[in-house]
């Protein structure tokens, strides 16, 4: 994806053509009678973006594994209460585990893009119309935060955080998605990031008009070449052996529950909307093709891909984009984190062996650059039944899963 586009909303959304394919779910059978609990953090309230992990709850559930989950107000305090040893694995979309220097390991995820962007009113559609005017985020040390800034450098526009100046951007905390919403079409702001879901409430002509502030447009998507959202575990909860045989079972519901969804498209909706009941029910709906046609619900985790989505490749445009969002002097180094490193691919490989290969649903996002993409991020072992996936996988990461001295060792060469 582009890093800057200026399409208008009412055509972004747009994807033809389709390819036939069919859907593999599976999950091992539970090994044994469990009765365990996991505690697991989030940074938000419950939403369209995470709401599948409830799906992967059930299925842990019926294995004897059972989930708590606790839903912070706040992106940082997740990965806080993760540290402070409150939860056993996080959902990190602060960026917390890359730059704080903290004990703990990303080991896995499902959302290969990012899942937040920028829309702007007044019919704006250049980030130069931008200064003098208000933008608005998440607030300091969120990735909404990091995004801004990371946007507007790359476009050569100066940003601030003390007020309007008419050389720069005023960047400002927005609080949450319906407020940012809101100072949109009130005028109050000229930008706002939100969660891409959002896009569904500027969809309809009656709203994406000069009478109600607009027209609308994205201005800003996340780039998809950087890691901005992980499950995050402590170190010391991974040098558990149990731990992370526990791990490795909830990766695979998880992503398991993302592959049921992206085939069952209809039963998303109604999952979503029995679980989201305050959801605008436009919004559910607009997230089940949105989301898996950007690469957001994602079946194929985000640590075993390759070309420019290989670990290595993105590690290093994550810390690009660290560095140019102004929250890090210097580049990332992967085993600075030991004995894990700071990403680390084994649990999340183990867990999608267990559940087998994916192919995509027969539906129109599912177009021809978009599998063209898949051919090229992800392994054919993932997709279908190839023959050499079993040779291959035990050479990527060997038992234990522990990082040497650089990052190359941690992706692995099976060549």
């Amino acid at each position: 994806m582009s890093l800057k586009r200026y399409a208008p909303i009412v055509v972004a959304c747009l994807l033809v053509v389709s390819v036939a394919s069919a859907a593999q779910l599976t999950l091992p059978p539970a090994a044994g009678a469990n009765n365990v609990t996991l505690k697991v953090g989030y940074p938000d309230s419950l939403d369209e973006s995470d709401v599948m992990d409830l799906y992967a709850f059930q299925i842990l559930a019926n294995e004897g594994i059972h989930v708590v989950p606790t839903y912070y107000d706040s992106p940082p305090l997740a990965y806080k209460a993760l540290i402070s040893g409150q939860q056993d694995v996080a959902y990190d979309e602060s960026g917390g585990s890359f730059f704080t220097g903290q004990q703990t390991t990303c080991v896995g995820g499902y959302m290969l893009s990012g899942t937040f962007l920028a829309i702007v009113g007044d019919g704006i559609t250049s980030p130069s119309q931008l200064l003098g005017k208000t933008a608005e985020d998440f607030g300091p040390g969120t990735i909404m935060r990091y995004l801004n800034y990371y946007w507007f450098k790359e476009a050569g526009i100066s940003v601030n955080t003390n007020g309007p100046n008419p050389a720069s951007v005023y960047l400002k905390n927005g609080g949450e998605n319906i407020e940012r919403v809101n100072d949109l079409q009130s005028g109050a702001a000229q930008e706002i990031v939100v969660d891409d879901f959002i896009l569904a409430d500027f969809e309809s002509p009656s709203i994406n008009n000069t009478a109600h502030g607009g027209p609308y447009h994205v201005l800003f998507y996340s780039p998809d070449n950087y890691f901005d959202t992980c499950y995050v575990a402590a170190d010391s909860w991974l040098s558990n052996s149990a731990n992370q045989g526990l791990l490795v079972k909830f990766l695979a519901a998880l992503y398991e529950a993302q592959r049921y969804y992206i085939s069952n498209p209809g039963m998303f909706v109604a999952f979503a909307e029995q679980q989201l009941p305050l959801t605008p029910p436009a919004e559910v709906e607009f997230a089940s093709t949105f989301y898996p046609g950007h690469y957001t619900y994602w079946p194929y985790g985000l640590y075993n891909l390759q070309g420019n989505q290989s670990l290595e490749a993105k590690f290093a445009t994550t810390s690009d984009f660290f560095m140019t969002a102004g929250v890090i002097s210097s580049p990332l180094v992967n085993d600075s984190v030991q004995p894990y490193g700071m990403i680390n691919k084994y649990f999340e490989l183990k867990a999608l062996e267990a559940i087998g290969p994916y192919a995509y649903p027969n539906e129109s996002w599912v177009n021809p650059t978009f599998s063209a993409n898949i051919r090229s991020w992800v392994p054919a072992w993932m997709t279908d039944s190839g023959d050499s996936a079993t040779s291959a996988i035990g050479q990527i990461l060997p038992y234990p899963p522990i990082a040497a001295a650089s990052l190359e060792y941690d992706v692995g060469d099976p060549s």
